[in-house]
């Protein structure tokens, strides 16, 4: 009888890992597919959410983002009327903010990957995911897929990915075209146990932080005009300075991350 048990164990550690295999070889397929195109143009709905113990905090996000490969950006984020504009035409890069009519040069990045994406919520969760080694993100990450599902009248397979931070875990579900293997929606949690205060009886606080976005494609891997990437500052706006090492950031200011 043990041996039979130790064979079923071993049948379903075996069964695991192949299935982990079978989803880290579907997202593969994924990435390979966006780091081949060379530009993309969409439209994301986000909605992000925070709960901090009884405390929570709800932000809808509209946005537009197109980039052509290696470094040319054009995006901008709106949050409840407060928006934020990102540019870069392979020259020079800017940070506008609108509503206060003043603007950051920035260093142009390298590439659209993980340099800028802490820039571009949900989309810069995309391009951290597509500058993966899915072979070496660890032990504690697991993945799985999850069946199918209907976005927008599209088949698209689940994808979901865990994986366990210090004190807390993050989960994360793409949904992917069966047909195209492009993201159609994402979906992100991350769970963080933080001190809840000062003394010996304050109890540890859990942090949440979720955000779902749905992501609709004007083009894929198609010209876009290079004037989609210019910034002209407009008449009245206002060049402002980066901080200095320990001073806070002038505006403008971000909507809010997806993250």
């Amino acid at each position: 009888m043990r041996t039979l048990w130790i064979a079923v164990a071993a049948l379903a550690a075996t069964t695991v890992g192949s299935a982990q295999q079978d989803a880290k070889a579907f997202l593969k397929q994924v990435q390979q597919k966006y780091r081949n195109a060379k530009t993309w143009d969409m439209k994301v709905d986000m909605t992000l959410e925070v709960k901090l113990g009884a405390n929570s905090m709800k932000q809808q996000i509209s946005s537009t983002f197109a980039m052509q490969r290696p470094n040319r950006i054009a995006a901008k984020l709106n949050s409840g009327g407060n928006v934020q504009e990102i540019y870069s035409d392979g020259k020079t890069a800017y940070l506008y903010n609108p509503n206060a009519k003043e603007y950051l040069k920035m260093p142009v990045p390298a590439d659209v990957g993980s340099s800028t994406s802490q820039l571009l919520g949900v989309v810069g969760l995309l391009l951290n995911f597509l500058d993966q080694d899915l072979d070496k993100v660890g032990q504690d990450a697991q993945f799985q897929m999850r069946g199918t599902q209907n976005v927008s009248g599209r088949q698209v397979q689940v994808v979901e990915i865990r994986q366990k931070r210090n004190n807390g875990s993050t989960v994360t579900r793409l949904f992917v075209g069966v047909q195209d293997r492009l993201v159609y929606r994402v979906e992100y949690t991350e769970t963080q146990r933080m001190q809840g205060g000062q003394g010996a009886n304050q109890q540890p606080v859990e942090r949440t932080t979720s955000a779902s976005a749905t992501l609709q494609y004007l083009s894929f891997d198609r010209p876009i005009p290079a004037s989609r990437f210019r910034f002209t500052p407009p008449k009245g706006a206002r060049e402002v300075q980066p901080p200095q090492m320990g001073q806070s950031a002038p505006s403008p200011q971000s909507p809010g991350r997806g993250r």
